[in-house]
C-alpha cells in the first residue's frame, strides 16, 4: 500500500480526528474523576505530598484533554474537507491553533518535570525513608508545582513574543522533550532497582503487619513505573519524527510520509493523557474503593484496611514500628 499518495492521507486525517475525539472523552472523564476523588478524599487517604504531584499531573492531562485534544480534531477534520482560507470559520480555527499551540508545551513539558519530581520523592521513600520523610513535605510539593507551572507558562509565552519559533522548537526539543526522556529512563532504572531492592529487605521480615506495607509499597511503585513507562513510550514516537524532521534531509523529499509519520506519532503522545488516570484505579485499592464510594454516593466510613490505608509516605514509618519490640507497658 502507498502511503504517500494524498487520499490515504485524508484517511488518516479521519481516522486520527475520531481517535482523537475518543482520546479527549477519556481523558477529560479520567482525570476529572481522579481530581474530584482525591478533592473529595472521603476515607481520607490523599492527604501527603505525594498526592499533589499527583494533582499536578491529573491537572495537566485534564487540560490537554478538553483544549488541546479537541482542537486537533477539529484541525484534521479541517484538512480533511480541505477547508478554505477564505471560509467563515477559518480566523475561528487559526485562533483555535494558536491556543492548542500555547497549551500543548505546558501541558506536556509540566508532565515530564511533575513525573521526575514524584520518582524521585519515591526513591527518597525506598531508598532513604528517614530523609524522605523530612524533605519532602507539602510545602516543597506546592511550592514546586507552582515554580513547575510558572516555568512551562513562561517558556510558552516566548512563542508569542516574537522570539524566533524554529530556535524556540529546537531548544524544546532538545531541552524538554530529549532531556526529559534521559532523566526520566534514568529515574526508571533507579526506581525499578530500589523497589527490587526494599522488596527483599521486607521479605526478609516477619509478620501479617509487613506483608500490609509490602502490598501497598508494591501497588504504588508499580503506579511510578507504569507512569514513566507510559510517558516514555508515547514520547520516543514524536521525538524521533522531530529530529528526522530537522537533521534528516532526505526526510523532507516525502513531505507526506512525513505528515502521516507527524500525525500517528502525535495521537500516541495524546494517548498518554487516557492512559495515565486509568493506572490509578487498576493498581490503587484505596483509590478503587473511594471512587466506588463517591460513584455509589456511600456517606459512612468503611472499615477497611486496604481503603484506610496509610500514604506512601508514612509506610516506612509503620514499617519501623511493627519492627519495635513490644515493651512491658503494651503488654
Amino acid at each position: 500500500m502507498n502511503f504517500t499518495s494524498s487520499k490515504h492521507y485524508r484517511e488518516v486525517q479521519i481516522a486520527s480526528c475520531i481517535f482523537l475525539a475518543l482520546v479527549s472523552l477519556a481523558a477529560a472523564v479520567g482525570n476529572g474523576l481522579l481530581l474530584v476523588t482525591i478533592w473529595k478524599d472521603p476515607f481520607k487517604a490523599f492527604r501527603t505530598p505525594t498526592t499533589f504531584f499527583i494533582i499536578g499531573l491529573a491537572v495537566a492531562d485534564f487540560l490537554a484533554g478538553i483544549i488541546v485534544c479537541p482542537i486537533q480534531a477539529l484541525l484534521s477534520i479541517a484538512g480533511y474537507i480541505e477547508l478554505k482560507r477564505n471560509s467563515l470559520i477559518f480566523p475561528f480555527l487559526q485562533k483555535a491553533a494558536s491556543v492548542a499551540n500555547f497549551i500543548s508545551p505546558i501541558t506536556m513539558n509540566s508532565s515530564y518535570i511533575i513525573l521526575l519530581s514524584l520518582t524521585w520523592s519515591q526513591f527518597l521513600a525506598i531508598s532513604y525513608p528517614h530523609k524522605h520523610k523530612r524533605l519532602v513535605t507539602k510545602r516543597r510539593a506546592k511550592a514546586s508545582l507552582i515554580l513547575t507551572w510558572a516555568y512551562t507558562i513562561a517558556f510558552a509565552i516566548l512563542y508569542a513574543s516574537g522570539v524566533e519559533k524554529t530556535v524556540l522548537f529546537k531548544v524544546d526539543l532538545y531541552v524538554h522533550t530529549t532531556g526529559s526522556l534521559l532523566l526520566l529512563t534514568i529515574a526508571y532504572f533507579c526506581l525499578y532497582k530500589a523497589f527490587k531492592r526494599h522488596m527483599r529487605r521486607l521479605h526478609s521480615l516477619k509478620g501479617n503487619n509487613l506483608s500490609r506495607v509490602n502490598r501497598r509499597q508494591r501497588q504504588f511503585t508499580i503506579v511510578n513505573l507504569l507512569l514513566l513507562m507510559f510517558v516514555i513510550v508515547c514520547t520516543l514516537p514524536i521525538t524521533v519524527v522531530y529530529y528526522l524532521h530537522i537533521h534528516h534531509t532526505e526526510s523532507n523529499t516525502h513531505p507526506l510520509k512525513m505528515k502521516i509519520a507527524n500525525l500517528l506519532s502525535s495521537n500516541l503522545l495524546f494517548l498518554k493523557f487516557t492512559l495515565d488516570p486509568l493506572i490509578y484505579p487498576w493498581r490503587l485499592t484505596q483509590y478503587r474503593q473511594a471512587l466506588k464510594s463517591l460513584v455509589t454516593c456511600r456517606r459512612h466510613r468503611v472499615q477497611i484496611d486496604d481503603v484506610i490505608s496509610h500514604s506512601l509516605d508514612n509506610q516506612t514509618l509503620n514499617t519501623r514500628r511493627s519492627e519495635r519490640p513490644i515493651s512491658n507497658r503494651e503488654m
